[in-house]
């Protein structure tokens, strides 16, 4: 199934379990489907794709993930392709 609406969410972990648990904790808050993306270049550089219709949540995912990572450089896009 090809998603239409999603949050695109880049951020760097070096730790594997913590990103595990960064996967579960977003699947869980908001019963979703993701996608992880990893960097071919830089193993610690990730992305997940969250699939969510609202463009509502854009600064709660930026601060959930801050926090789950300590890391201050977070992006979070919300991807619209029915525009």
């Amino acid at each position: 199934m090809q998603h239409k609406k999603l949050y695109r969410i880049y951020f760097t972990e070096f730790n594997d379990e913590n990103f595990e648990n960064i996967v579960k904790i977003l699947k869980d808050k908001y019963n979703s489907q993701v996608n992880v993306i990893k960097s071919n270049v830089i193993d610690e550089f990730r992305a997940i794709e969250l699939y969510l219709d609202s463009d509502s949540y854009l600064g709660e995912i930026k601060n959930l993930i801050t926090s789950l990572t300590g890391s201050q450089y977070v992006r979070v896009d919300f991807i619209d392709t029915t525009r």
